[in-house]
């Protein structure tokens, strides 16, 4: 007797479950929750050194979006994903997606510079380029710190930067690219020598960038006067490392922390080009 009625309590319960209360008509179904990926370390409205201006929403609704982890919690299916300014409200890009369980879905931002739209990007978008030939690297370059380069016609001067064995320091120049373009839809690629010496040093190795004039040869300036140079970029420790050699680094203007010799001065303010990796493999 006492199983029949555990059975019944337990049948009761189960059809119960599939009913709204007091209505007879069958409950929502089960809902499967899942996390999408959204990484926003390439826009300004996130990486601009004053504070993160940007936030999220999944149809119409604020939601948390934790922009170190770059998840977002949703349920499974179709949903409308809007990142709006935090300064003003206004949405700067959306996308409508079909979210799938466990599917690890992940999506790229790119903003280079506050003033410029927030667009999704291909993260393997090089994928298919060919690897470097051996002993060379393949760099595309994009500016975007136009405002504190004066050049009609922006070229860049390539070296190495790294310590040797009784800890001097080495620069050494590996190349030119010519005509640096303002956008990175508009940017080639170039093969420059990596310059890597043998054996690797033991703390790694930097290319810096100088800024000349394309037209008359002329560099860049900074504040105490001497030709401006930044440290543009390092392959080594790279994790994962680049297996073909093939790089895509953006540069933007970065307001600096006061007046230093080394920085650019405009106005009353003080900056720095800031070079940024957008593609490594």
């Amino acid at each position: 007797m006492k199983c029949h009625i555990t059975t019944f309590i337990a049948v009761a319960l189960m059809t119960g479950g599939l009913y709204s209360c007091g209505k007879g008509e069958p409950a929502a179904p089960f809902t499967e929750f899942t996390e999408v990926f959204f990484d926003a370390e390439k826009t300004a409205l996130r990486n601009n050194g004053a504070g993160v201006f940007i936030a999220a929403k999944y149809n119409g609704q604020p939601i948390e979006w934790n922009v170190l982890s770059k998840k977002i919690k949703v349920v499974t299916g179709e949903g409308k994903f809007e990142f709006y300014d935090t300064r003003n409200g206004a949405v700067v890009a959306e996308k409508v997606i079909d979210v799938k369980a466990g599917a690890g879905q992940t999506f790229t931002l790119f903003q280079p510079t506050l003033d410029a739209p927030v667009s999704f990007i291909d993260p393997d978008a090089q994928a298919n380029e060919t690897p470097a030939p051996a002993g060379q690297i393949k760099l595309k370059v994009a500016n975007y710190a136009q405002d504190l380069i004066p050049f009609a016609k922006l070229d860049l001067r390539v070296s190495i930067s790294y310590y040797d064995a009784d800890w001097n320091e080495v620069v050494e120049e590996v190349g030119m690219i010519r005509d640096v373009q303002d956008a990175v839809d508009k940017a080639t690629y170039h093969l420059l020598p990596d310059g890597i010496p043998d054996p690797m040093p033991e703390i790694g190795y930097t290319y810096r960038f100088e800024f000349l004039d394309g037209e008359t040869g002329e560099p860049l300036r900074n504040h105490g006067g001497t030709a401006y140079s930044n440290l543009a970029f390092s392959p080594w420790g790279m994790d994962p490392a680049p297996e073909r050699n093939v790089f895509t680094v953006y540069m933007v203007a970065r307001e600096a922390w006061g007046e230093a010799p080394p920085f650019i001065k405009k106005g009353e303010a003080y900056y720095e080009i800031e070079t940024t990796m957008l593609f490594a493999n």
